[in-house]
């Protein structure tokens, strides 16, 4: 074997990321998860000062089932957009991962750790998005008609905020899930070494 071709192993074969796999899986994770990006889209929805509080608490109880869901179904998302041999394939990924968390229940956390750092990530992104484009303002009719909503909301620079985050929510899905295929490809070349 030569140098090159070991690289190219370690590199695929569950080391700490493999940038292709990753690229595919995070591009099939912005197509999949854009139900989350159209609710996302909705201020009315995800803003109380665009519509009102229980309106919010619908978007909040949406986004996390949303949310949730992605995480529960992107390892079958990256079966499909970066298999691997006949363990992570797609119909049996979640089923790896259901695997991992038996055998390594730490290191399942770990992976799902760095999820939640990213998803957090996406915040501060959001945050800054929203501190350079503001899409909330007082509306001045307010003061003449109190029936009239006290903010106005700037759609163009709310939908950039809410695109930005989308697309870093998108690529923590990616990454988790690249993460945990890595783990499945070490688990399997171990218990093969082992038998």
């Amino acid at each position: 074997m030569t140098a090159t071709s070991a690289t190219r192993r370690s590199h695929s074969g569950g080391s700490f990321m493999d940038s292709g796999a990753l690229a595919r899986t995070y591009a099939a994770c912005l197509a999949v998860n854009l139900p989350l990006l159209a609710l996302m889209l909705i201020p009315q929805l995800m803003r109380s000062r665009a519509g009102s509080e229980a309106l919010l608490m619908v978007g909040t109880v949406l986004l996390l089932a949303l949310v949730v869901g992605a995480v529960v179904f992107v390892p079958e998302v990256s079966a499909k957009a970066a298999p691997v041999g006949t363990h992570w394939h797609p119909g049996g990924a979640r089923a790896r991962v259901r695997a991992l968390i038996r055998e390594s229940r730490r290191t399942y956390l770990w992976r799902l750790g760095e999820f939640v750092a990213l998803y957090i990530a996406a915040q501060g992104v959001g945050g800054l998005v929203a501190w350079l484009l503001p899409h909330v303002a007082d509306n001045p009719a307010h003061a003449a008609d109190p029936t009239v909503s006290a903010w106005t909301i700037d759609y163009p620079n709310y939908a950039a905020q809410a695109v930005a985050m989308y697309v870093c929510i998108c690529f923590a899905l990616a990454w988790y899930a690249t993460r945990l295929r890595a783990e499945s490809v070490r688990s399997t070349a171990r218990a093969q070494h082992d038998g």
